[in-house]
């Protein structure tokens, strides 16, 4: 029995039960439990003129594709708890070329449960992709987790790999008095990659993060907090493991629940151990931090976020990742509204030995979308994709047209 069959086994026993408990947690006991659903279906034509992003260009990079995108979601709520639950299912079709894995899967949860002073969230991811649309992300932010980072995973874009990646992020917070809050918080995910033929070019690996926090509200408006935490990335076949420590500061202040500013600043330390092909051991530190904005008017809403993170990638290590993240939408009618979304990244690697992993890459999203009925759409846009290995090959970039037709369900409450 191959190594990537049991990787797949266990990562869809842990999103079961993953789901199945987080799921539970808020329902138990809520007899007067009300739900929506709200199904949506995209069919999307599109064009590439670069889709390998080959600095020199070649004819097999000409290509266009179909992709059927279905989703639903899925609310359940109470007076103390709220609970969403997104199954995704894609299928890309590109007649031209068989090495993209053509049905991606997703799974994303968000639970929410409430006491008087306490409050328990719980987070859950399970995304199945091709590789190629993992190390090509847009700027678009998640509505069900706007702060999730959606990094890419590696210094090179690959076709023909696939990555499952299940993430668990769990935290609780409780009111000490009505001005000072105590939080902790843990993040887990496991990434496991595979390849249709050959060995994946990719390491499997584990990160965890625990973390723990003290905020004080200066006003109903605003508050500070102060934090500390501590990880580990661990390659799966104990070629490379990096354990570090950090603490930070942080500030917000909201005008209201749509409008508000949220500021954070750490300091991290990583000590990496690699194991081959002799084990050596290198310490390094620095500044991260992240500024995160966001304003919704009546017609209209824009979030901007700028941050410097250390992630954990493929490649077999940690990086770390300079990001700027733009959105804006705005609705001209009932049925007329445009969405940009752009999105800037360099990525460097953490130490010396993984001086491959650097990259700089850009992106910009721009779409049309009509509403013909109430919830039929016809959508038409442009994607600019740009990317820097930082190698002697140089730069490419690929631009891409598409027109779609989607459906989008009301959503249908009941109890």
């Amino acid at each position: 029995m191959s190594s990537s069959y049991r990787d797949a086994v266990r990562l869809r026993v842990a999103v079961t039960c993953a789901v199945a408990a987080s799921v539970a947690l808020p329902v138990t006991g809520a007899w007067g439990a009300q739900t929506y659903v709200q199904p949506r279906i995209d069919v999307r034509v599109e064009n590439n003129d670069n889709f390998d992003l080959d600095p020199d260009g070649t004819p097999e990079g000409d290509i266009y594709g179909f992709i059927v995108d279905a989703q639903t979601l899925v609310g359940i709520f109470t007076d103390r708890s709220e609970t969403s639950v997104r199954p995704r299912l894609r299928f890309q079709e590109y007649p031209d070329r068989d090495d993209l894995q053509r049905i991606e899967a997703f799974l994303d949860l968000r639970s929410q449960y409430n006491w008087e002073r306490s409050e328990f969230l719980m987070i859950g991811r399970y995304a199945l992709q091709d590789s190629y649309n993992v190390e090509t992300p847009d700027g678009v932010f998640d509505p069900l987790d706007p702060n999730f980072g959606n990094n890419a995973d590696s210094s090179t874009v690959l076709v023909g790999e696939t990555r499952q990646r299940l993430q668990l992020n769990p935290t609780f917070d409780h009111s000490l008095t009505e001005r000072v809050n105590l939080g902790f918080g843990l993040n887990y995910e496991t990434v496991s990659y595979d390849a249709e033929v050959g060995e994946p070019t990719r390491i499997d690996y584990d990160f965890t993060v625990v973390d723990g926090s003290l905020s004080w509200a200066l006003n109903p408006q605003s508050k500070v907090g102060v934090g500390a935490y501590a990880s580990q990335f661990k390659a799966q076949d104990d070629s490379e493991e990096t354990d570090a420590f950090g603490g930070g500061v942080g500030y917000s202040y909201n005008w209201s629940e749509v409008t508000g500013v949220e500021a954070q600043l750490f300091y991290e330390s990583n000590d990496v151990t690699i194991n081959e092909p002799v084990r050596t051991e290198e310490s390094t530190s620095g500044w991260g931090g992240s500024l995160t904005a966001f304003h919704k008017l009546e017609v209209s809403d824009w979030r901007f976020a700028i941050s410097r993170t250390y992630i954990p990638t493929g490649d077999g290590g940690k990086s770390e990742s300079d990001q700027l993240r733009l959105q804006y939408n705005r609705s001209f009618s009932e049925r007329l509204s445009i969405l940009g979304a752009a999105r800037y990244e360099m990525r460097n690697a953490l130490t010396e030995t993984g001086g491959g992993d650097d990259r700089d890459y850009a992106r910009v999203d721009l779409s049309l979308n009509w509403f013909m009925t109430q919830t039929w759409y016809v959508q038409g846009g442009y994607s600019y994709i740009w990317l820097d290995r930082q190698t002697a090959a140089g730069d490419a970039d690929n631009n891409r047209l598409f027109v779609s037709v989607g459906y989008q369900g009301l959503r249908r409450q009941r109890r």
